[in-house]
């Protein structure tokens, strides 16, 4: 997650307009260690994506790891309101795993290799992850996904960025979103570094 000096997680509806290269390139960093990334549709929709690690280097890296190439892109959409026009789902090497409460209709045709699974929410859909082989899920949803998943107790880490930025917008969200948690979670620094004016923040449970 990142956040400006005020506590904004985004600038006009996006994220992307608050970090500059350094926080992009841990991103990245993040994305290419992990064996999944998960989104939710406000983020899919707001911030567009592509294919999740666009480096031969870092695909490389990946490749000499044990990793697939591409991690895979989850989309968590209780709804089934997927944006089927994201540059995410337009990416022929990039596999898609959309979650969904409801019973799903078929994708469209995108070029992405598309996997729908129904669930019963965000417990059955990591235990389904599990099962995948999936043991470091990176994710990007957004303030309402973070908060849910804090509020379900599945936080590990969490990492975060501040951004040399005040914009004093109240119509902004911050890092949580969706409703006060069913009691305040203690975090443990695990370290701090900092790109110019920028600072970023890990922490642990």
């Amino acid at each position: 997650m990142i956040a400006s000096a005020d506590g904004r997680a985004a600038i006009d509806g996006r994220s992307a307009g608050l970090g500059q290269e350094a926080d992009l390139e841990h991103l990245l960093e993040l994305r290419a260690i992990s064996d999944a990334v998960l989104i939710g549709t406000g983020t899919l929709r707001a911030e567009g994506y592509d294919r999740l690690v666009r480096s031969g280097e870092r695909r490389a890296r990946r490749r000499a790891a044990g990793l697939s190439e591409d991690p895979l892109a989850v989309v968590y959409s209780r709804h089934f309101d997927v944006p089927w026009e994201a540059g995410l789902c337009q990416a022929p090497e990039q596999p898609v795993l959309v979650y969904t409460e409801v019973e799903p209709a078929e994708a469209p045709a995108v070029p992405a290799a598309v996997e729908i699974v129904r669930v019963r929410g965000l417990t059955e859909m990591l235990a389904d992850l599990r099962a995948r082989g999936v043991r470091a899920l990176l994710s990007e949803g957004g303030p309402t996904m973070h908060g849910a998943l804090h509020a379900a107790g599945v936080v590990d880490e969490l990492f975060l960025t501040i951004a040399p930025l005040i914009t004093g917008d109240d119509g902004e969200p911050n890092i949580v979103a969706g409703g006060r948690l069913p009691e305040p979670i203690e975090l443990e620094l695990l370290w701090v570094e900092r790109a110019g004016s920028e600072i970023f923040l890990r922490y642990g449970r």
